[in-house]
């Protein structure tokens, strides 16, 4: 009976941990997918723009004609350019080459998360619950967050504040819809430059 129950002990402590483990993966956030309007704070100027999220894909609509589309399962990050003649450019790069204004939804990606409970909170009518939250990015580097979770709303975010760096990003999510996104919102071109490529097509264009 001892083994049996030593055997019983052992057998659950190894869930529990594989569980924990499995928690902070890339699928540690069960909200569903949405869309919604990203309003970046800051002193200056706040900046809307469209987000969508799909399982742990992010598009970020920055304007009419330039969209980034972040694929963590691909370890790619495109950048999608719309020209006034209606032509189109898509420039495919890895994340840590990505250098332009990231959003803050796309930043609890990572391949650990550890989310830490900090309190409720009501923001814009919504009941949220909040959560201090570490995020170790493939490249091993780590960005700590603060996430206000709509508890009326599946625990979709309405409000994130990021530390990269020395900056903090805050932005609030507004006219969020719980609707399924377009899935061709998170399908790349088939024809991309790569970001290391991006000088020759400058220099072929200057030739022509």
């Amino acid at each position: 009976m001892q083994l049996q129950d030593l055997f019983r002990k052992v057998t659950i402590t190894a869930f529990v941990l594989t569980s924990s483990l499995i928690t902070h993966g890339q699928s540690a956030w069960n909200f569903p997918d949405f869309s919604a309007t990203q309003v970046l704070e800051s002193r200056k100027a706040d900046i809307s723009m469209k987000v969508y999220r799909s399982g742990d894909s992010v598009r970020v609509d920055r304007s009419g004609a330039l969209s980034t589309l972040y694929l963590p399962s691909k370890s790619k990050v495109y950048n999608l350019t719309t020209y006034p003649d209606h032509s189109h450019q898509c420039v495919v790069m890895k994340p840590e080459q990505a250098k332009m204004l990231p959003s803050p939804l796309e930043l609890l990606q990572g391949s650990d998360i550890k989310r830490t409970a900090a309190g409720t909170e009501v923001v814009d009518g919504h009941p949220c619950k909040i959560e201090n939250v570490l995020v170790t990015r493939p490249d091993g580097k780590t960005i700590e967050s603060k996430v206000w979770e709509a508890q009326d709303l599946k625990g979709i975010p309405v409000k994130i504040e990021s530390h990269v760096g020395e900056f903090t990003l805050s932005a609030a999510y507004r006219d969020i819809s719980m609707e399924i996104p377009d899935q061709q919102l998170f399908t790349a071109p088939e024809k991309c430059t790569p970001f290391e490529k991006m000088g020759q097509v400058v220099e072929q264009k200057i030739v022509k």
